[in-house]
């Protein structure tokens, strides 16, 4: 969570305290295909930035969006906190505060290399808002490196400002109930409606392939177009997240919006928020069945994303090259307390601490299957003792374990 997922990031940031339930490690295994083939198949191909939008025209509107991207790039760049300020839409508190930690992170040099952002695509919203759809290059001249879309709010005088809309403005939330889910969002957002049904469709589908749900399960996706939409979402770059204890909701970032990020020139935004999103609904599940808070970080934290399938081997692999392989109670730890300032692991280690618990929760399923990691969560979950737990369930001494897994991860490719 330490890295700004708007800007320069390009690996999903989750939240912590998770985990879940489960089938057999065949019918895991089966799923795993599936849903591999469905990621290659479906969201390979980038889809049109403008989704049907015309063609940006050269108008007063283009001009004053222009205008305002070039005088925040300007301020940016001169480190002009009061040139940047005047670029911003000021009558939403939380979105001033975001802003202000854009620029702050621009200064300390945290957002990299100056980027250039041109409009070319429109969309009109409500309340005087406008959606421009942005082509984000890393130098002038150079070919567009990525794409989002942001929000600015039309003046009096003309001009624009960066801007999101304010929750009076927003509304109140409606529900559509898509299969399985129910998407909880406002009217803002009712034009990116069916491809978010979509993307949560296929996520919850991953989830109930691999963990055996409840029937009575019927996830809530919380869908957030701005900062201030909801307060668990207020991170600078966190795209989904659980409600721990809630057993019902899932908050997501709204498809095009600040919030979400840019993505590269060759990547969906749908893509994008299936990973986070599907690693949250495991969680979801998970506290459905067995409390997550029950359960080591290691398992909660790595079978959420082993059913993601996002396990960061190259990240994984090079550790392991390079002797920084730790043990999965230190995993545990560096996820559990990364946020804490006071222990000093960084927004790498935390990433790194992930893809240990992944690779420790594939070598625990592909040893043992996956209803024994669900048999030592519940036998964990009541004695309390981790080390005789482990051995009542697997046999096998909770430190001969972990030295079987660093040897086991030795073998792992990155390709």
């Amino acid at each position: 969570m330490d890295q700004n997922a708007r800007l320069c990031a390009k690996k999903p940031v989750f939240t912590r305290r998770m985990a879940f339930f489960g089938a057999t490690a065949a019918s895991s295994g089966i799923a795993l295909a599936r849903w591999q083939r469905a990621l290659a198949s479906d969201f390979a191909e980038p889809k049109a930035t403008g989704y049907g939008i015309d063609e940006l025209p050269v108008d007063d509107t283009t001009a004053a969006i222009r205008a305002c991207l070039e005088a925040r790039s300007d301020a940016l760049s001169r480190g002009d906190r009061k040139a940047f300020v005047a670029t911003i839409d000021q009558r939403n508190p939380t979105w001033r505060r975001i802003q202000g930690d854009v620029f702050d992170l621009s200064a300390r040099g945290g957002l990299g290399a100056a980027a250039f952002y041109s409009p070319v695509r429109v969309q009109e919203k409500p309340f005087g808002y406008v959606k421009a759809f942005l082509e984000v290059s890393p130098a002038r001249g150079m070919a567009p490196a990525e794409r989002t879309a942001w929000i600015f709010s039309r003046q009096s005088d003309g001009t624009v400002l960066h801007a999101e809309p304010t929750n009076d403005e927003l509304g109140m939330r409606q529900t559509t109930t898509v299969g399985g889910i129910v998407l909880s969002h406002y009217e803002w957002d009712a034009d990116i409606l069916d491809r978010v049904a979509s993307v949560a469709q296929r996520a919850w589908e991953r989830v109930s392939s691999v963990i055996e749900t409840p029937e009575t399960i019927r996830p809530i996706i919380s869908l957030n177009p701005t900062y201030a939409a909801h307060s668990g979402l207020r991170g600078f770059s966190t795209w989904a997240a659980y409600l721990p204890g809630s057993r019902t909701t899932v908050l997501l970032r709204s498809l095009e919006s600040f919030g979400a990020g840019p993505v590269t020139m060759s990547e969906s935004e749908d893509s994008r928020l299936l990973v986070p999103l599907t690693h949250e609904l495991t969680h979801l599940a998970n506290d459905c069945i067995l409390s997550i808070v029950k359960i080591p970080h290691w398992m909660s934290e790595g079978l959420a994303e082993y059913v993601a399938d996002n396990f960061r081997t190259r990240e994984f692999v090079s550790a392991v090259a390079s002797n920084r392989q730790w043990s999965l109670d230190k995993a545990s730890e560096i996820i559990e307390w990364g946020s804490d300032v006071s222990r000093g692991y960084t927004g790498n280690d935390v990433s790194l601490a992930y893809a240990h618990a992944s690779h420790g929760t594939r070598y625990f399923i592909e040893r043992f299957g996956i209803a024994r990691f669900w048999e030592l969560a519940r036998e964990f979950a009541s004695s309390r003792r981790w080390a005789d737990s482990f051995l009542t369930v697997t046999g096998v001494p909770w430190n001969d374990f972990g030295a079987d897994w660093f040897r086991w991860s030795k073998g792992i490719s990155a390709a």
